[in-house]
């Protein structure tokens, strides 16, 4: 998974996306009475009724009624309160008469008394429904309530956004391309050679003229106009040709150079380079080559393959092997999530909020745009691609919402749990890769911040493998040029197996 997709999903935990193989609240809930007592400890004289509508788009419409014996248990409540807290000039405190608090603080209470019933009410509403809303509710019906009528039920409408649904498709049915990936032998010898290149060292040359992947002990000093800039010059500078470092035109200048060689070159820096004051410029550089070294690579014996590990020559070629073809295991696994993950989304349908789409778009710009900047892209660029960026982001913002539930889904279907062992592998692995203490990654992932976070990275790889068991596996070998031959192998991994 990518660090993009990490920050998106680690946003959706924050929404509290919920799996959904069923509506959030069953169409024969449309009108309920709960029970008296809400779950948040409030005693309700009578039950609030809620008139439940479900509309497209995750659009839910309640009509909400409490009985008018609320209203007036709870303004007598907020009396008392303010019969104790107050002192009521010509009054001992708690003795003030109703009349006179009703006068005074009439408005107060009926507005506190409509804010605390509304607030119970939603609770109720959550805990008895499972309605939670995913949007800002728009509310009708208590737009003035410090002049709610207190002989009357409380009667106001809310319209919100629920959680989304996915119906997943015949996912069974799905085909998933497997590589076989040989690993040849000039990958071996390659990767060998790399490691020769590691345990190498550089030695003068006495004659000859420097080549790429040679090292340069150099002076050199820049100047634009004459005058010297920041970073314009360096004294017995190590320099390897053909990394890139310099700009070609410096690397050109010295490739071919004999020890002892003075060269010089021009060199113009771009118009959106870091520096303003230096983009577009051009700086006349000086190069002074006082010596030349190659690498002298140690010789591919037994003894060498001692020094990296192995016994023999031999037992260094099988290991090395061994890596490459587990590193390709890891990348062919990875591409079938890839294939599952995308297939899983097309064969189902979706019911989503479009207010949750709209913050997955939005990540998924913001994303695009940070990395843009940490490019040193310049703001006028971004701005010149930005209909074609914001087209992309509602392409991926669009999948990953559907992928996180289509997921969830099936793994609420197929029974998928965490176990400690699940924690411990996922942080294991983690730690490898970023290359961190074991015990300070576990404390970081089960923290109370990124707990939500771990375990649905854990139920993600479990779903798309246990989709993976299930699925149609279709074989197809690929060649060095990784051109996949014509022949294909079907072979179907049942759960099972």
């Amino acid at each position: 998974m990518t660090e993009q997709e990490k920050d998106t999903r680690a946003e959706s935990q924050e929404d509290g996306v919920q799996t959904a193989d069923v509506d959030v609240a069953p169409p024969d809930e449309s009108h309920a009475e709960p029970d008296e007592m809400g779950g948040d400890g409030f005693d309700w004289k009578e039950p609030p009724i809620f008139d439940i509508a479900h509309k497209e788009g995750c659009v839910c419409h309640v009509k909400v009624t409490i009985p008018k014996a609320n209203v007036s248990a709870i303004l007598e409540e907020i009396y008392d309160e303010v019969n104790d807290g107050v002192q009521i000039p010509g009054f001992r405190r708690g003795k003030a008469p109703r009349k006179l608090l009703e006068k005074r603080l009439g408005k107060y209470a009926r507005g506190n008394a409509a804010e605390r019933l509304a607030e119970h009410a939603s609770q109720l509403l959550a805990e008895k429904h499972k309605l939670t809303p995913v949007s800002q509710p728009e509310i009708e019906g208590l737009d003035d309530p410090e002049n709610i009528p207190v002989d009357e039920d409380l009667v106001y409408t809310l319209t919100f956004e629920t959680y989304g649904k996915c119906t997943l498709g015949d996912y069974e049915a799905i085909e998933i391309e497997k590589p076989i990936v040989d690993v040849p032998d000039s990958d071996v010898d390659n990767t060998i050679e790399n490691m020769r290149t590691r345990f190498g060292r550089f030695e003068p040359l006495s004659d000859g003229t420097a080549e790429e992947g040679d090292q340069v002990i150099i002076d050199f000093v820049g100047k634009i106009d004459g005058e010297d800039f920041e970073g314009n010059s360096a004294e017995n500078y190590p320099y390897i040709l053909g990394s890139k470092r310099f700009s070609p035109e410096m690397e050109e200048a010295m490739t071919g150079a004999k020890a002892g060689d003075n060269v010089t070159t021009d060199l113009t820096f771009p118009e959106d380079y870091h520096n303003a004051d230096l983009a577009g410029k051009t700086a006349k550089f000086q190069i002074t080559i006082h010596e030349i070294k190659r690498r002298e690579l140690p010789e591919l014996d037994d003894e060498f393959a001692k020094r990296v590990g192995n016994d023999t020559v031999a037992e260094l070629r099988d290991a090395v092997r061994k890596r490459i073809s587990e590193s390709a295991d890891e990348q062919v696994l990875d591409y079938m999530r890839q294939q599952a993950r995308q297939k899983l989304v097309d064969c189902s349908e979706f019911d989503l909020p479009k207010s949750q789409i709209q913050k997955f778009v939005d990540s998924e710009y913001k994303s695009m745009e940070q990395r843009l900047m940490q490019q040193h892209v310049p703001a006028e660029s971004i701005e010149e691609h930005r209909e074609e960026m914001q087209k992309t982001a509602e392409e991926q913002g669009l999948f990953l919402i559907k992928s996180m539930y289509a997921l969830r889904a099936l793994a609420e279907k197929e029974g998928v749990t965490i176990t400690e062992n699940d924690f411990e592998e996922y942080t294991r692995r983690v730690s490898d890769e970023m290359q961190q203490n074991y015990e300070v990654m576990k404390e970081y992932l089960l923290s109370e911040d990124m707990r939500s976070m771990t375990e649905y990275q854990i139920v993600e790889t479990k779903a798309l493998d246990t989709l993976l068991d299930k699925a149609t596996i279709v074989l197809k070998r690929v060649s060095e040029d990784d051109d996949t031959t014509a022949a294909e192998e079907k072979d179907k991994e049942e759960s099972d197996a």
